[in-house]
């Protein structure tokens, strides 16, 4: 019996370490840190874990995204608009152009967040640029948490595919 409390203390320990690590990671590229590996496939490779928990995977990287972006979007809040204000003509962003980019989030700026957010490339922007833009944090934090339950729904699914596919081959 006490071979068989090892073994499960041992299982949950490891499981709940490769949680805790999927969020430090997710955290750290939230955050605007760039990782060598996108985010993506540390959801997918603890997902590909046979006692792998859906509920947990999902809210570790819920979690990192909106605690991660929330770093982003209230750096850019605070210290973008006298950054792009000073050097924003140097770079041909004009008082226009800012204009018309902060009516169009007004009207589109919850889709446009969760679109931002499910494309490469532009997740650690958009956190970015909704602060810039003058995106309220609770419509910001309600379209990054809609993004964030996708996206882990998205990576989950490919990890476990992936996993069960690489289980039967071994």
């Amino acid at each position: 019996m006490e071979l068989i409390e090892r073994f499960s203390y041992f299982e949950f320990t490891r499981n709940m370490l490769s949680y805790f690590g999927l969020f430090l990671i997710l955290l750290i590229e939230e955050g605007g840190i760039p990782l060598p590996v996108p985010g993506d496939i540390f959801i997918a490779t603890v997902s590909a874990l046979p006692h792998s928990n859906y509920f947990l995977i999902v809210l570790t990287t819920a979690s990192a995204t909106l605690i991660g972006s929330t770093i982003l979007f209230t750096l850019a809040q605070k210290i973008g608009q006298p950054l792009i204000m000073k050097f924003g003509p140097k770079i041909k962003i004009t008082p226009q152009k800012i204009k018309k980019i902060e009516r169009w989030f007004e009207k589109y700026g919850g889709w446009a967040i969760v679109a931002g957010r499910l494309i490469p490339g532009l997740r650690i922007v958009t956190p970015i640029v909704a602060g810039l833009f003058g995106v309220s944090y609770k419509t910001f934090w309600l379209y990054t948490a809609i993004a964030a339950f996708i996206w882990a729904n998205i990576y989950y699914v490919l990890g476990r595919f992936f996993g069960s596919i690489l289980s039967a081959i071994i």
